[in-house]
């Protein structure tokens, strides 16, 4: 939510949700450069099903090594992972206009095109 609110922010959390605490810096529009990685365990198709535990599955690692791991202690599914600037990218253009007046959710095409731009095209980004 940080893009959508066009500000500066300090995001804690911590690596899996369980593990280091991690904290990512965000200024003037952009986050201070990382190399840890953020997986994101619930694919699209289901992400309106329980969207509270979609979001819970969505965690930063250090590396995508860690991050199978967790799935598997969690006995999830492995499912995307990002590097930290592809994320802000996707999530700027995803969030970025969320808190403008007249925003609206955007159709299965518009999110195919958003995830195309953004080469997110594998069976994970799949929208129905």
């Amino acid at each position: 939510m940080v893009a959508a609110l066009k500000s500066d922010a300090v995001i804690t959390t911590r690596l899996g949700g369980e593990g280091e605490t991690v904290r990512y810096i965000v200024e003037n529009g952009t986050p201070h450069e990382y190399s840890d990685v953020f997986h994101l365990s619930t694919p699209v198709a289901q992400w309106w099903d329980n969207v509270i535990f979609a979001c819970a599955s969505f965690q930063p690692f250090r590396t995508r090594a860690d991050s199978d791991s967790w799935c598997a202690r969690h006995a999830l599914p492995k499912g995307a992972v990002l590097t930290m600037p592809a994320l802000w990218r996707f999530a700027s253009d995803w969030y970025g206009n969320y808190l403008d007046p007249g925003w609206r959710k955007r159709t299965p095409e518009e999110a195919r095109d958003l995830f195309h731009r953004h080469n997110l095209t594998d069976a994970f980004w799949k929208v129905e």
